[in-house]
């Protein structure tokens, strides 16, 4: 589902429990089923942290380039 570079955003649910983060969109940096990690979680980047985070799948959704909605996410990275 998730691989390494895919565009990511917080879902609502990642929302109401990162109340921290910088930012709430990020890049994955280690995918679901890689060596070593959970088959719930990702490592994600977050734009402006200097360490990457795992997370659970429910607390991010892809970050869709092509839908309107998203284009100033995008257009900010």
């Amino acid at each position: 589902m998730f691989q390494p570079g895919d565009p990511i955003r917080l879902s609502t649910l990642g929302e109401s429990r990162m109340k921290r983060a910088p930012s709430k969109t990020g890049r994955v940096v280690r995918g679901v089923g890689s060596q070593r990690s959970s088959q719930n979680a990702v490592r994600v980047q977050f734009d402006g942290m200097k360490n990457p985070v795992s997370l659970h799948l429910s607390y991010i959704e892809l970050l869709d380039a092509k839908d309107p909605a998203n284009e100033g996410e995008m257009r900010a990275r």
